[in-house]
């Protein structure tokens, strides 16, 4: 027997090989396709997104089995009942939220103007570009909105040229529950305006343009209101977009502003409570 083994342990060992490498292979499979929720109350749906009508809500270490995945919602099955449902998938993975909140499942997109070669507006002094802003605020707006669990996505996180026609794509490709397009206006002549403005195209935007209308009123620029614009980023997109203007470059005054952090994490905390109120009405509807 022992000179058998001795004849045949490169055979042996290639066989033990195979055979421990199936194994890891299953095991990753099957993990693959199990989840286990991290916060508490997540909410199970029945379908892949916030306005399905919510059946439960999940405990932490509620351990799951995924069925199906859709645009980050996940059809999943419970393990101790027989019960099945949608679940967001980066809010039931989350390791930082302790409890979800009506925030924690929203998709929104943030669209900084400009980039790369398209530079935007010129600043007052000549001397700063407008898509550095545009960046920079969006930057910070992420990390304000990401501070309640919600999923949100860059359409560029660098200086880089998106194309117009493209911009929308992401929005439409995860069905995101809004997207937002940050700018910085600029007048025919030095100082002639001031201000911050809100635009929308589509009917489905009007709820959205209309909150952030409301929570902007506390910057310290005039609110200049909001209108109908059709400016391609928000005109050739289903889901409900706006197009912020959040200053004039050319403004002494604006321009004094808009290069303040501090006035970036302004406009950030106004849109965090804006889409909190949002989100919260079109959940369920």
């Amino acid at each position: 027997m022992l000179r058998w083994f001795t004849n045949n342990r490169i055979g042996l060992t290639v066989t033990g090989s195979f055979l421990l490498l199936v194994c890891v292979l299953i095991t990753s499979l099957l993990n693959q396709n199990q989840l286990t929720t991290r916060p508490d109350q997540v909410p199970l749906r029945t379908g892949p997104g916030i306005t399905y009508t919510q059946t439960t809500s999940l405990k932490s270490g509620t351990k799951l089995v995924v069925l199906e995945k859709n645009h980050g919602w996940w059809k999943v099955k419970r393990g101790d009942k027989n019960q099945s449902g949608w679940v967001a998938s980066w809010v039931a993975n989350n390791t930082h939220l302790k409890t979800v909140q009506p925030m924690s499942e929203a998709t929104i997109v943030l669209d900084p103007g400009h980039g790369g070669s398209d530079t935007g507006a010129l600043s007052i002094d000549g001397k700063h570009y407008e898509k550095n802003y545009t960046l920079a605020t969006a930057k910070v707006t992420k990390k304000a909105l990401e501070s309640t669990g919600a999923r949100v996505l860059m359409v560029r996180s660098s200086d880089v040229v998106v194309p117009l026609l493209h911009i929308p794509r992401m929005a439409e490709s995860e069905k995101a529950d809004a997207q937002i397009s940050f700018h910085f206006d600029s007048s025919d002549s030095n100082n002639s305006a001031s201000g911050v403005s809100q635009y929308y195209y589509n009917e489905n935007s009007l709820p959205l343009v209309q909150v952030l209308n409301q929570h902007l009123n506390n910057l310290p620029l005039e609110n200049r209101g909001y209108e109908t614009m059709p400016y391609l980023v928000i005109k050739d997109i289903s889901r409900p977009a706006v197009l912020l203007e959040l200053g004039f470059m050319n403004s002494k005054k604006d321009f004094s502003y808009i290069q303040k952090e501090s006035y970036q994490e302004k406009i950030a905390d106004d849109i965090k409570v804006a889409m909190i109120q949002y989100i919260d009405s079109i959940r369920n509807k």
